[in-house]
């Protein structure tokens, strides 16, 4: 049998190709040689010239190579046999338990740091104009995880004033103690403190001869309170307080008040709690031509706090206030308490609320906004029957946010002050008997990075009755402080206000307050973290406004000192 003619035997080829490449030597070399002895014979070829030859070589070969022999067989695949007897396979699980390693791990220690110096004690003294000494000291204890105990001691008091030198000195000076416990369970806090605040009823008309010991008003306050709150985060949060104060002025006026509040929620779930405030207040006050029953005055404001959705929480609750002695003949009053808050944006919030309650009034209350007041003058609540509020509440960035807004509030028995037809330096208190709306414009913006804070705002006023004296159409204020490499500490303050009207005891008529701008501002050089000096300017522009008809202010002042922590 025959093999296809492309096989080729590798060995024949072998030697063929070696054959045939002997042969072709051969006959290059006798071609050379005759090529040689030609050209020795042919005189055409001597002395080293090369005649006209033509050479032509030509060859011619093929190789055939016969057919391979095929010298081996295909071997025939050969039956499989069965196995006996046949393979089993038996999967079984397989537990691997190894041993437990214990690694002698030390954690890296750090080295612990000394605490930052902590200063417990605090001393500020200085003097200015209008004879003015000045002090402001704090003393408290050391650190320590279960109590704070600490002192504060202050005194500003201007023996002369605007009017009339001695006339119309004004000032105040207190002394207070306080003190904190602190448990896993509970906080229990605890203060007691006594405040003279004294004044001249320098309102007098021009020219009139007084003494300064003739018109001195002083108002002692003599006040200690007790309260008790849960320490730690819990479902159930409650402050529970009591407090104890007592008034009294150089003349005849007298007050004691008792107060218990009670501010708690319970937190249902994380989106979800109910909020119980109360307070109860009763208050004694005698007078030289008054001697009143006690006046009680209880609220409740209970409310559910909830997330209707994401972005939307609500409070819906009611306020109940009762009271014996408010102008009308009605005691018990309930007022609706809503609130809400939608996130327009993640730093846009739409806020509003519709609320109302029971404003308590006393000698305190009142002593605090003014101090010339007549002896007797009358107390009654203020029936704030609702409070509308709509703003908007804005973050620009992680330093400024702005809040806007608008308010209308309607007031029952709302009271105001009036110069007396008598005695034009004392005030008279009167009430609005029905309701009078208030309406507010409000503008807030602030700004606050480390270094630098800086506070506006703005409220413009309305009222729906011109007999509403001694309350301003609008106000604006502003703050700011500035810490200059933190050895300068820089602060300044506006406060511009107007539109208050009077009236005019000999002309019987409704007068414009003139408006009020006063410029603050303050320096302190810390020479080290200790120890510093400081200088305050305060109203800087000298603008004798009146905070009060027929009340100016002192001009100019400057007031400087030093500042002692340790």
């Amino acid at each position: 049998m025959q093999t296809q003619p492309t096989t080729i035997d590798f060995l024949n080829m072998r030697k063929i190709f070696f054959s045939l490449h002997s042969l072709k030597a051969v006959v290059v070399s006798a071609l050379s040689f005759s090529a040689l002895d030609v050209m020795a014979q042919d005189p055409k070829w001597e002395e080293g010239k090369i005649s006209d030859v033509e050479i032509v070589i030509t060859g011619k070969f093929d190789a055939t190579v016969p057919p391979a022999n095929r010298n081996f067989q295909k071997i025939a695949p050969r039956p499989s046999e069965p196995i006996k007897p046949p393979i089993t396979y038996d999967f079984r699980a397989f537990n691997f338990q190894t041993p437990q390693i214990n690694p002698l791990i030390k954690p890296l220690k750090l080295k612990v740091e000394n605490p930052s110096k902590v200063y417990n004690n605090y001393v500020s003294v200085g003097y200015g104009n209008y004879a003015t000494p000045y002090l402001d000291a704090f003393v408290s204890s050391g650190r320590d995880k279960n109590k704070l105990i600490g002192a504060h001691a202050y005194l500003q008091n201007s023996i002369k004033g605007p009017v009339d030198g001695r006339n119309s000195g004004s000032g105040m000076y207190g002394l207070s103690v306080y003190g904190q416990s602190f448990s896993n369970n509970f906080t229990v806090a605890a203060n007691a403190g006594f405040e003279n605040r004294s004044t001249h009823f320098y309102g007098y008309k021009p020219g009139t001869d007084v003494s300064p010991g003739d018109i001195k008003q002083g108002i002692n306050l003599f006040k200690m309170g007790l309260s008790l709150a849960n320490a730690k985060n819990s479902d159930f949060s409650y402050k529970l307080g009591g407090k104890f104060s007592y008034l009294g002025d150089k003349y005849s006026a007298r007050e004691s008040e008792v107060d218990f509040d009670l501010n708690s929620y319970y937190k249902i779930d994380k989106d979800t709690r109910i909020r119980i405030n109360a307070s109860y207040a009763l208050i004694s006050r005698k007078d030289s031509a008054v001697s009143v029953l006690p006046r009680s005055l209880f609220q409740v404001n209970a409310a559910y706090e909830f997330n209707y959705q994401e972005d939307f929480k609500l409070s819906a609750g009611a306020v109940v206030a009762y009271e014996n002695d408010t102008l009308d003949n009605k005691n018990v009053h309930v007022y609706p308490d809503l609130k809400l808050t939608y996130r327009l944006s993640p730093s846009v919030d739409v806020i509003g609320s519709l609320t109302g309650g029971i404003e308590k009034v006393s000698l305190q209350t009142l002593t605090n906004e003014n101090l010339w007041l007549e002896p007797n003058v009358a107390l009654n609540h203020t029936n704030k029957q609702f409070d509308f509020l709509g703003g908007i509440n804005a973050k620009l960035g992680n330093k400024v946010s702005v809040n806007t807004g608008f308010s209308l509030t309607s007031l029952k028995d709302w009271y105001y002050y009036t110069n007396d037809t008598l005695d034009q330096s004392k005030f008279r208190v009167d009430y609005y008997r029905g309701s009078v709306q208030r309406t507010n414009f409000y503008l807030a913006l602030n700004y606050a990075q480390a270094m630098a804070k800086f506070s506006l705002r703005g409220d413009v006023y309305g009222y729906s009755s011109e007999r509403i004296l001694h309350r301003p159409t609008y106000r604006v204020t502003a703050d700011g402080s500035y810490n200059v490499y933190e050895k300068i500490l820089l602060k300044a303050s506006v406060i511009a206000q107007g539109g208050m009207k009077a009236v005019d005891t000999e002309s019987r008529k409704t007068v414009t307050v003139a408006p009020a701008f006063d410029l603050n501002f303050k320096a302190e050089y810390l020479f080290s973290q200790s120890f510093s000096f400081f200088l305050q300017f305060n109203n800087i522009t000298s603008n004798k406004y009146p905070v009060f008809y027929n009340y100016p202010v002192r001009g100019f002042q400057v007031l400087g000192g030093i500042t002692w922590s340790f």
